[in-house]
């Protein structure tokens, strides 16, 4: 709607804005799916490193610099600030892929420091505002419980130790998005595998399935905590409408699995046998770190404050979830 002033037309105020860093992902693809179902979707701005590229209609991509903050970028930072005021949300994925290399020394740094400057950014951005972000969903991943064995993992469990590659990573990324409470609604999403038809973990768990040489990786008795892609968007949808929703969440669906059962539900829809065991050391060969923080680490996660506070899952078992991805 628009109303009239002098020869100009001006705009009324549209609806806040949901603003996604990270958005290029699985996960954020997944959200703005899930944000444009609406019946009245919400402006949705997403910030990329370029403004090109193809967004569906109704997303607005918006260039950014996230180590602006680090980096001194003071004009960076207040271009930010401008893009953030007055949102109703902000949901944070952003950084560097874990899987896009062997999780030695360099890659993890590459990790976290990626990660830590993203939100340092935001925070930095927000803070300039006169109006922040209503709520804002900070990205984590249960990563940050190293390896458990069969420990129930719920919100209240510490931390892993230091020495498994991805704790000092969630650590270091939930403690620079931890000064935004004071003003504004924060909560954690600590996600765990994300099981959806286009999401890479997956098509790498198909194709050895496929070509009739799937089984269990490692001793495949580690638990994964996967979660499907519509449960993912559902859950952080949640968590940016939701008023009470504060603090550390668990993005896994209620019922984790043993990696080799999930290598022979999705065998059985597949009909495909589950035979070719793929030991420990050749993974790490093959993979190096990323190895033992994927794939045969055992993290027995569950979304205990999830399932406490109201929120409906879709995919509650493996089964289900297999079901509707192949």
């Amino acid at each position: 709607m628009v109303k009239r002033a002098g020869p100009r037309y001006i705009k009324r105020m549209s609806d806040p804005q949901i603003i996604i860093a990270g958005a290029s992902g699985i996960v954020g693809r997944r959200l703005i799916d899930a944000l444009l179902d609406d019946p009245r979707p919400p402006p949705i701005t997403v910030l990329t490193r370029r403004a090109e590229g193809r967004w569906p209609p109704g997303v607005t991509p918006v260039a950014w610099r996230p180590d602006a903050a680090r980096a001194g970028d003071d004009d960076a930072v207040a271009a930010l600030a401008a893009v953030l005021e007055g949102a109703a949300g902000l949901v944070n994925l952003a950084g560097s892929s874990v899987a896009a290399g062997r999780l030695d020394a360099a890659h993890v740094a590459r990790v976290k420091g990626s990660r830590v400057d993203a939100t340092t950014t935001l925070l930095a951005a927000a803070r300039r505002c006169a109006a922040p972000p209503r709520a804002w969903v900070q990205g984590s991943a249960v990563g940050i419980f190293g390896d458990r064995g069969d420990e129930l993992l719920t919100e209240d469990a510490a931390p892993g130790a230091g020495d498994f590659p991805l704790v000092p990573v969630g650590l270091a990324w939930e403690a620079a998005a931890a000064p935004a409470a004071a003003f504004t609604r924060l909560s954690v999403a600590r996600l765990g595998v994300v099981f959806d038809r286009e999401a890479e973990a997956w098509r790498r768990l198909l194709l050895p399935l496929r070509l009739f040489a799937g089984g269990p990786l490692g001793s495949g008795r580690q638990w994964m905590p996967w979660i499907s892609g519509r449960d993912t968007a559902a859950a952080l949808r949640w968590l940016l409408d939701t008023p009470g929703a504060r603090g550390t969440y668990h993005l896994t669906a209620p019922e984790p699995a043993r990696q080799v059962d999930v290598t022979r539900a999705a065998g059985r829809a597949l009909r495909r046998p589950v035979w070719l065991p793929a030991p420990a050391f050749a993974l790490r060969l093959a993979l190096g770190g990323v190895a033992d923080a994927l794939l045969l680490a055992s993290q027995r996660v569950v979304p205990a404050r999830l399932q406490a506070e109201g929120f409906t899952f879709r995919d509650r078992t493996i089964q289900e979830a297999i079901a509707d991805l192949i």
